[in-house]
């Protein structure tokens, strides 16, 4: 007769697994999605369209992205409950470093995020406080919905004359950074 071991793990090292697998094709199909409405052209925003942003700021105050006009401006729609979101903030902090001086602007549009996980970001990474558009009384899950967000982080990256140029939906920081080059490539044109 042979006994059957009690091997907990196993049972364990099975579940992690099975886990892992779902969440991965919830991922892929949730963000494959996401890239099509965006892309697709059912959201309220279309990529060649003018598009501007207003609205309150997280430390008080107010933004309204039409007066960055000459800019590359970069919105980061994220969440600080998003992994992924939070693996891309550095590397936005190093373009906006390196190309603020060349005409780089970033906003943060945080969605599904309290004031207080937002303002306690912050602080513990200084070098990615950006400007964040924060709806106090709804959060921004409206703006974001009126715009067709629906993957994140989602980036929209905006030319030099306010149209929006890119639509990038999950983490991609090296295309992130090939569209913001190549912008702030283009010189304005003269008025």
């Amino acid at each position: 007769m042979v006994t059957q071991l009690n091997r907990p793990w196993r049972k364990g090292g099975i579940f992690l697994a099975a886990s892992t697998l779902l969440m991965g094709l919830f991922v892929i199909m949730n963000y494959q999605r996401s890239v099509a409405q965006v892309a697709g052209g059912t959201s309220a925003t279309a990529k060649g369209s003018a598009l501007v942003l207003h609205g309150q700021l997280l430390g008080g105050g107010k933004l309204n992205t039409s007066k960055w006009k000459g800019k590359v401006i970069v919105v980061d729609f994220w969440g600080t409950w998003c992994p992924w979101c939070l693996k891309e903030a550095p590397y936005i902090s190093k373009l906006y470093s390196k190309y603020h001086r060349h005409g780089l602007e970033v906003v943060g549009v945080p969605v599904q995020s309290t004031a207080e996980s937002v303002t306690r970001y912050q602080k513990a990474h200084p070098k990615e406080s950006w400007p964040q558009i924060f709806n106090h009384n709804h959060g921004n899950s409206a703006l974001a919905q009126k715009l067709g967000i629906t993957g994140f982080p989602t980036e929209f990256i905006i030319d030099r004359h306010g149209v929006l140029r890119h639509i990038i939906v999950g983490y991609s920081p090296r295309q992130l950074a090939a569209d913001v080059k190549g912008l702030l490539a283009k010189q304005p044109a003269a008025h």
